[in-house]
């Protein structure tokens, strides 16, 4: 039910004043004064909530930047840096065709050519394009811009700059074996 009148009418004023007690600033609800219950802490519930906020707030915060950042700033893959690697199987590269391995940080084209095994980087010197092996032409060809070597990685024609690297291959028992020249 709605209130008629003033709230602040004097016979309102001094009916609160005789019967009701005065409440003094800084007392809670119990009646007890603040400095009694909690010396030297200034503990308010809005200073409080904002705290809980905040801190829940900053929580979800983290939660949703921490991949975001993980996936932008990708983990640093560290490559065991070997001098002789056992690729893969000597059968895996048949007669008049080649096969690329990983090789440390390079990638490695292993050639067989009518039995006769060579090895030479994968990787053009032109642009990093990956070179193929044309049996055709008994010779190593880049798509990317016509680039083409020896079956040892001198350079034939085309934009290149270098030959590839060269790399030693051989056979143990099946295992084909990559080592630096």
């Amino acid at each position: 039910m709605a209130q008629q009148g003033n709230f602040k009418s004097p016979s309102r004023m001094g009916a609160l004043e005789e019967g009701a007690p005065v409440s003094s600033p800084g007392a809670v609800s119990a009646g007890k004064p603040r400095e009694e219950g909690l010396k030297g802490v200034n503990f308010e519930r809005r200073s409080f909530l904002g705290k809980v906020v905040g801190g829940v707030g900053a929580a979800v915060a983290v939660s949703t930047l921490y991949p975001v950042v993980k996936y932008i700033i990708p983990p640093v893959k560290e490559v065991k840096n070997v001098n002789e690697m056992v690729v893969g199987k000597a059968a895996e590269v048949p007669e008049n065709t080649g096969k690329i391995y990983p090789f440390n940080e390079d990638k490695v084209i292993v050639i067989n050519d009518n039995g006769k095994l060579t090895a030479c980087s994968a990787v053009c010197t032109h642009l990093g394009c990956l070179v193929r092996w044309e049996d055709k032409d008994n010779l190593i060809f880049c798509p990317c811009h016509g680039a083409k070597y020896q079956q040892t990685g001198e350079i034939i024609s085309g934009p290149q700059p270098l030959p590839l690297a060269p790399y030693a291959v051989r056979v143990e028992g099946d295992d084909l074996i990559i080592s630096k020249a």
